[in-house]
């Protein structure tokens, strides 16, 4: 199984960039599952329902957070709602969303299990 990690990508510009390169990287290296720390994929930095949205739409699997997960508030439902938006799993503190998740692809599951 071919992974792919996409390190943090950063405002409108950089998702666009995603959209753009991802399906035809996808295809020509045979990537089975991506993973994209979209922390700061909203303009200015954090995370969006809309930017994560766009994200999952363009190709991943499985997005990723960090220190900015929690910058805009209208990002606690989704991060409870989408199993596959994660915040870090050793903050224990934290009152929203997973920091764990398991993608199941019908031949094999991956889990991925976040920490800062």
């Amino acid at each position: 199984m071919r992974i792919l990690a996409i390190g943090d990508v950063c405002g409108s510009i950089g998702c666009e960039y995603v959209r753009k390169v991802l399906p035809t990287l996808k295809r020509e290296k045979h990537i089975d599952m991506v993973i994209i720390n979209g922390e700061n994929s909203a303009d200015g930095n954090g995370v969006t329902p809309q930017s994560a949205d766009y994200l999952f739409a363009v190709g991943a699997d499985v997005l990723t957070g960090g220190n900015h997960s929690f910058r805009r508030s209208e990002v606690y439902d989704y991060l409870d709602n989408n199993n596959f938006c994660l915040r870090p799993h050793n903050l224990k503190d934290a009152e929203n969303g997973k920091g764990y998740c398991i993608c199941d692809f019908g031949r094999t599951q991956v889990g991925v299990r976040l920490f800062t």
